[in-house]
């Protein structure tokens, strides 16, 4: 959908109007065939004009761009090329053809002619806005903003650079500033007197879904923004003013949660959750309400609700552990489990890992096995899964039974704290495949302590000497590692 949106979004940067000196005979005819509804005449009117003409620049460029009007982006950026090749300093010539590689998501080499376009001429308003689109897709806000910026400078009255001058101010959480921006686009149309419906759909649904304090989403998304930014008592203030207006707005009420959640605060954030799941179908009314989902089918709107539904479910399920209602985070992550999406975004490996991980609090190994299959199978690079079922197949061997396997979920970056002793030479093979596992988890995450702490215990049990440069390593990456674990490595 977002490919979709981009090549809609560069389409309309595509149909401006790209030249500022008085029309040529050539457009003057383009514009009376586009007035009298035969704009099936354009291009064959232009090519047979650019065999006449094969060196006249604004003749190329105009075919080029007519081109890119029909979606037929090759001669749109042949017929560009070409005028480029009469005059290098074409800085229309090159802001298009940027265009062109930004339809096609290739923002890189787009930005690589955007930047020369503004070289060539830093006063044109329209240039220095589109470079500004492509910061923004190259996830460089800061400069999208100063682009945007310098554009509404250059000409005041350039409402494309306003609404994209919002939607960076969205993306910094700065939902006062995107606002003001939309309110200020909108009253300057009204002052040009612009007839484009789409344009001020446009704005009205930002200044609806987030610019309205009589709606609930007005709290929500502000809250989300100070949530990103980390400042969660700020986040937990906005929440709070609006769920004295809307009490039993889920909506309202799981980012709430989440909000005690980051905050370690584990039983507000699960009365949150309760309460949100109480009135989960409120959810629904609130996307079908919401302007952004207005082009969304009814199947991919109960999808979103199904995947919103169940991370509640599997946030609600980490609070119940903390809190050692493993039967309640057991029951929530199964029902979270039961809304999994088929989607390709929807990241099942942490629900398959979370259930697994309240089977081994449980001691129901098999299951906790099983279900850390499940996590791999989903995301074979998810490394947390590889760790925790070398846990399970650890817990599973012969020894398993005479150990004494210490679980502890409250230890921050240290789920398990474990006590292991081999009895039996049978254990091997299964330590192996656990070993196996706490390598991989390495070698795809090096930065988590924990695994090194379970794999240096793993070593101690196969009589491997190399076992306390693991727990070594652990303890320096602020894992708390047993003293009696570490007796023979630091004589």
């Amino acid at each position: 959908m977002r490919s979709v949106l981009t090549m809609l979004f560069f389409s309309f940067l595509f149909t401006v109007q790209v030249y500022g000196q008085s029309k040529s005979v050539f457009e003057k005819t383009v514009d009376s065939l586009n007035l009298i509804g035969q704009s099936e005449k354009i291009i064959p009117y232009l090519e047979m004009q650019v065999k006449n003409h094969p060196e006249n620049e604004v003749l190329l460029r105009l075919t080029g761009y007519q081109y890119l009007q029909i979606g037929n982006l090759v001669l749109g950026e042949q017929y560009y090329r070409k005028a480029l090749s009469i005059n290098p300093s074409c800085a229309r010539c090159y802001l298009n053809i940027g265009l062109i590689y930004a339809a096609k998501s290739d923002f890189t080499e787009a930005l690589t002619y955007l930047d020369t376009a503004v070289a060539i001429d830093p006063m044109d308003d329209r240039v220095v806005d589109a470079r500004g689109t492509i910061y923004h897709h190259l996830k460089q806000p800061e400069k999208a903003l100063v682009d945007h910026v310098k554009a509404i400078q250059l000409n005041p009255n350039n409402l494309q650079a306003y609404l994209n001058k919002a939607e960076v101010h969205f993306e910094l959480e700065d939902m006062d500033a995107s606002c003001q921006d939309y309110t200020t686009a909108k009253l300057l149309a009204q002052q040009l007197k612009v007839n484009d419906p789409a344009f001020f759909k446009r704005i009205d649904d930002a200044l609806l879904d987030f610019c309205d304090n009589s709606k609930a989403s007005f709290y929500y998304q502000r809250g989300v923004a100070f949530y990103n930014l980390k400042k969660f008592d700020k986040a937990l203030e906005i929440y709070d003013a609006g769920l004295t207006k809307f009490p039993n707005n889920a909506m309202l009420l799981s980012f709430r949660g989440n909000t005690h959640l980051a905050l370690k605060d584990f039983k507000n954030a699960a009365l949150n959750y309760d309460h949100a799941l109480v009135n989960k179908e409120g959810l629904m009314r609130e996307l079908k309400r919401n302007p952004r989902f207005a082009y969304m089918s009814e199947q991919d709107i109960q999808s979103y609700y199904n995947a919103s539904t169940a991370s509640i479910y599997y946030n609600n399920a980490e609070c119940k552990v903390q809190s050692d209602n493993l039967d309640e985070g057991l029951s929530a992550i199964n029902s979270a489990i039961t809304l999994m999406s088929n989607g390709s975004s929807f990241e099942k490996e942490l629900y398959w890992n979370r259930r697994g991980y309240i089977y081994l609090l449980q001691h129901q190994y098999k299951l906790a096995l099983a279900d850390f299959d499940q996590s791999i199978q989903s995301n074979e690079k998810y490394a947390l899964a590889y760790v925790n079922r070398a846990i399970a197949q650890v817990c599973l061997s012969e020894k398993s039974k005479q150990s004494n396997i210490i679980i502890s979920s409250k230890l921050p970056n240290q789920p398990f704290k474990m006590n292991w002793v081999m009895k039996s030479k049978k254990d091997k093979p299964n330590l192996l495949n656990a070993l196996g596992d706490c390598n991989k988890a390495i070698e795809l995450d090096p930065n988590n302590g924990f695994s090194y702490y379970v794999r240096g215990q793993i070593k101690q049990l196969l009589n491997d000497v190399d076992y306390c440069s693991d727990l070594l390593k652990a303890k320096r990456m602020a894992i708390q590692v047993e003293d009696i674990l570490l007796v023979d490595c630091l004589k």
